[in-house]
């Protein structure tokens, strides 16, 4: 379960305990729960009404100790358990039911020992005293006073019987801190086994990592933020596992580089050093066959020259220090020179070259010499797959759909092999030249096709080609327009 929603729902339910637990509290201890002292009242003067009645009738007959009155009113006190006393206006008492033959006649003050109000006795259970006046029946005159003692079980008989409601908040209080017990457990034990637990568990991965060892994979399958977390963790070592591989290949690829450059570099300076040394010692016996040493030395140092240049470049490349300024101008003014200088060396080199007829006259952001050092490179390396006779095709053309400016450099030479091209563009990758012996007599800028990509990048467009063996390449640059 989601951990975010599971919380949302746990917090509501713990506010709905405690609301709950709250309002049946204030539901039991409300005043309206227990009896006013009206309705108590009310419920004794309904209990003693018939003897009230029967008194107030015949109440000539309390003063005579064998009337008949006199029993009706200790059978009544017997069948009811209620005490009675029954008082004149003088204070004179002739009837008690806790001694219903008085020897003889008491006096009280009914002014201060009769309960005009409810009395609650403070024995447990309680005693409720209250005295009513008696009237007589006929003139409504005064005759004296009745006063009442009613047990409590009499009494709680005589109240309503209490409503089932009075268990709703005691039901609904105790399921409240039933649930509030049972959330508490929950929380710890949810959180125990679904955080503490698996982070407990993510840390042996951890410290694998630290250690180097990327291959241990952290899987988690609950479907909630924990197994997000887990998904991370792994899309996080499997990212510095691959930058790890990345940075190996790539301080491989830089031992290789420099291997490479160095052998490079060692044959032209061998062949420098033997002709100077030649040279040295008089060994050119005129004027011409010393030039001709320096022609090969001359070329020997310019194969040095592009090879150091093709190293600074590719360490500009690392540093992203290469520095492109594009600006806008006009694509014609900007691509002819470029275009006819490729073209003159294409021919000197012995092969075919179709220059562009028009180039269309657009605004573009370029910066020219940058462009120029890759159509160089294309050119370049169109070179190394080529043979005398074959054809090297410059293009440009408009597409207005894509609004940009494409410019095309295609070869009818050997083409690029299938398992070069997935990597042509990568750094410091040199794939397979049919002819080494060939490429050893041409000159080029040595900018790699990864510099190409870098620069059309900046120019905020894209590098693209299209190859088949022994049928050509061709190479698509394109330039997004103003």
């Amino acid at each position: 379960m989601n951990w975010k929603l599971w919380y949302r729902k746990v917090r509501l339910v713990a506010w709905l305990s405690l609301l709950i637990m709250l309002l049946s509290v204030g539901w039991l201890v409300w005043p309206s729960n227990q009896p006013t002292p009206s309705s108590i009242v009310n419920h004794i003067r309904v209990l003693t009404n018939p003897i009230v009645h029967t008194m107030e009738k015949e109440h000539t007959e309390l003063l005579l100790s064998d009337a008949p009155l006199r029993q009706k009113l200790n059978d009544w006190s017997k069948e009811t358990t209620i005490s009675l006393k029954v008082v004149l206006p003088d204070g004179t008492m002739v009837y008690d039911s806790d001694h219903s033959s008085l020897p003889s006649l008491q006096h009280i003050y009914p002014r201060f020992e009769l309960d005009y109000t409810l009395r609650i006795s403070d024995s447990e259970p309680p005693d409720y005293h209250l005295a009513f006046p008696l009237l007589d029946a006929e003139s409504s005159a005064l005759i004296g006073y009745a006063q009442f003692t009613v047990p409590a079980h009499v009494m709680a008989a005589a109240l309503p019987a209490s409503s089932p409601v009075i268990l709703v908040p005691w039901t609904l209080l105790t399921l409240a801190f039933l649930t509030l017990l049972y959330l508490f457990f929950s929380i710890g034990r949810r959180v125990q086994r679904d955080l503490v637990q698996p982070i407990a568990e993510l840390k042996p991965y951890a410290e694998a990592i630290l250690k180097g060892d990327y291959e241990q994979r952290a899987e988690w399958t609950s479907d909630n933020e924990v197994g997000e977390l887990y998904a991370v963790f792994d899309l996080m070592r499997e990212e510095i596992r691959n930058l790890h591989m990345l940075q190996a290949a790539h301080n491989q690829s830089h031992k290789e580089l420099i291997s490479n450059l160095s052998h490079d570099l060692k044959t032209p300076l061998t062949t420098i050093k033997a002709y100077v040394d030649a040279i040295r010692e008089g060994i050119c016996p005129d004027l011409p066959s010393v030039m001709a040493y320096l022609e090969v030395v001359h070329a020997n140092t310019s194969k040095m020259a592009v090879l150091v240049d093709d190293l600074l470049l590719h360490a500009l490349r690392d540093l992203e220090q290469i520095a492109v300024h594009p600006l806008e101008q006009y694509s014609s003014s900007a691509l002819e020179p470029i275009f006819r200088t490729m073209a003159h060396y294409i021919r000197t080199m012995g092969v075919n070259c179709e220059e562009p007829s028009t180039i269309p006259n657009v605004l573009v952001f370029i910066d020219a010499v940058r462009i120029e050092q890759v159509i160089a490179n294309l050119v370049t390396n169109a070179l190394k797959h080529t043979e005398p006779g074959d054809t090297i095709t410059l293009a440009v053309e408009e597409q207005t759909e894509w609004s940009c400016l494409r410019i095309i450099v295609s070869d009818t030479g050997s083409g690029i092999s299938p398992q070069d091209m997935p990597f042509i563009f990568e750094r410091y990758y040199q794939g397979s030249v049919p002819d080494r012996t060939k490429l050893a007599q041409r000159h080029g800028v040595g900018l790699g096709l990864s510099i190409c990509k870098y620069i059309m990048e900046a120019h905020g467009g894209t590098i693209e080609f299209h190859s088949k063996q022994q049928q050509g390449t061709t190479f698509y640059l394109t330039l997004p327009l103003s």
